[in-house]
């Protein structure tokens, strides 16, 4: 049976998938024996992993941005419970004009997870700085790429561009990686995209079937996949496809259920 023992392992196997090492600790607060034990208490389970959040895969330090192209900036965060990304420019936060829903993603807090965010850049000016904040709990950690760029050489380029967009393929802006989480929790897993014409997302279960929305597996409005009453038979690579006129982008996630922990009862 699994227990905390191959929760701890899989908070490993994350950190390895998500760069390196995230170093999760663990408090191993000493249990002192006492011969006078209460023979119908269960002991509390004294092991349990620390909140933690960490940036495994920053993006590049600086970067340049040509006007007339779009810039990609990828950043990779591994946390526990599950993390979320913002971005801010020059300390403002981005407003991603394609989420045309207000959902927030819920974080159940048994979850561990490495999300891969990426931003999309449009437009840029030299020496702007975006930065890419990790957040999980009330912890966080944080990353910057400044921006060098020429783009005195095109403003009428930079106008036209805001009016006509160039035709591109949709690019998957927030996925997991990896996702650990507690067996019979409720888990939702990020989907989300950029696209400047309209778009389908399809997603595609462990055995590689299409996920029609059931009363425990939906797709929501947001693109996100909803699965309630999370089984050890849904284990495995679950994939989220967007696809538009001009292209195709598809991710993958795997997705490892863990056996509950054991809580403290008191019988009488």
């Amino acid at each position: 049976m699994i227990n905390i023992v191959s929760l701890l392992a899989a908070a490993a196997l994350v950190s390895l998938q998500c760069s390196y090492e995230a170093n999760a600790q663990l408090d191993n607060t000493k249990i002192d024996l006492d011969n006078n034990l209460q023979p119908n208490i269960i002991p509390t389970q004294r092991r349990r992993l620390r909140k933690f959040v960490r940036i495994t895969g920053p993006p590049p330090e600086r970067a340049r941005f040509l006007p007339g192209t779009r810039l990609v900036l990828e950043c990779e965060v591994m946390g526990s419970p599950a993390p979320t990304v913002q971005w801010l420019k020059n300390g403002e936060p981005v407003t991603e004009y394609e989420d045309e829903t207000n959902e927030i993603p819920t974080h159940h807090p048994t979850s561990i997870a490495c999300l891969t965010s990426k931003l999309v850049i449009n437009s840029a000016s030299n020496g702007d700085v975006f930065t890419c904040v990790g957040t999980s709990g009330t912890k966080e950690d944080s990353v910057s790429t400044t921006i060098y760029s020429n783009d005195e050489e095109s403003p009428k380029l930079l106008t036209l561009e805001k009016l006509f967009r160039v035709p591109s393929k949709p690019i998957i802006t927030a996925f997991y990686n990896n996702v650990f989480q507690e067996i019979g929790t409720t888990l939702i897993m990020p989907c989300r995209v950029h696209s400047f014409t309209d778009h389908q997302i399809l997603w595609q279960d462990n055995n590689g079937d299409v996920v029609y929305s059931g009363s425990r597996i939906r797709v929501l409005p947001s693109g996100d996949l909803l699965i309630a009453g999370l089984r050890w038979a849904d284990m495995g690579e679950w994939a989220c496809t967007a696809k538009n006129m001009y292209g195709v982008d598809t991710t993958t996630t795997f997705l490892y259920p863990v056996k509950p922990r054991q809580q403290n009862i008191g019988l009488t």
